[in-house]
């Protein structure tokens, strides 16, 4: 049965049975008791959403296996913009990518001031404060353009700079990201490094967190350097 010849005229003159039979070559389970009206009404509609599916798309029936592309578009190394974002990969890591443009670049490699670039990753006690209360540098290549952090515990805000350091002059920031509100540990976790003696609350150490952070640093000691 050509779908498109299906109209209420044609389905008009179908037994019941003959509708049901149709419901079911379409796909639709349509109870032997449903009133003939709804069935009818049921198969238009039926009918309708496969034109609207096959309106722009022709059915393809071959057996041939379709083309495939041999070419993968690749992403390009620069969209030639001077940014920088951070990601939080965990409480204790940040993942930094960036980008420079081209005229940036040509610039620094011009001056003979340029010394090197790195990422200055900064901490803030509260999201509006001035000034960091805490800084340190990531050094990194004129050819880098990503980077894991190792952040610092018990702080509050980070917020990542793009700097070029000169010779003679003040750096330069290239790039900044907003400041990320940091994950807020336990305070008795903070300090609670290798050969460090922590003292925990009796509920605290009852539940094996010692032997846990333990654990932890002979799994994950990268996380302690």
């Amino acid at each position: 049965m050509e779908i498109e010849k299906i109209n209420r005229q044609y389905l008009e003159t179908l037994s019941n049975p003959q509708l049901i039979s149709l419901g079911d070559e379409l796909g639709i389970d349509i109870p032997e008791d449903l009133n003939r009206n709804f069935i009818i009404a049921e198969l238009l509609e039926a009918v309708l959403e496969y034109e609207e599916d096959n309106d722009i798309e022709e059915i393809v029936t071959s057996e041939e296996d379709a083309p495939v592309h041999d070419e993968t578009e690749k992403l390009p190394d620069s969209y030639n913009e001077t940014t920088i974002t951070a990601l939080l990969r965990n409480p204790a890591w940040v993942y930094v990518y960036w980008d420079i443009k081209a005229a940036d670049l040509t610039r620094l490699s011009e001056d003979l001031s340029y010394r090197s670039m790195c990422l200055r990753v900064s901490f803030w006690e509260n999201e509006d404060d001035a000034n960091p209360v805490e800084s340190f540098d990531v050094q990194v290549g004129d050819n880098d353009r990503q980077q894991y952090v190792l952040l610092t515990p018990g702080k509050n805000f980070v917020r990542i700079d793009l700097v070029a350091l000169y010779h003679g002059h003040d750096d330069e920031n290239l790039a900044i990201t907003p400041k990320i509100a940091l994950p807020k540990g336990a305070v008795e976790l903070n300090g609670a490094l290798p050969g460090r003696d922590v003292e925990f609350p009796k509920l605290v150490e009852l539940s094996g967190m010692k032997e846990l952070l333990t654990l932890h640093y002979e799994n994950h000691r990268q996380l302690f350097s």
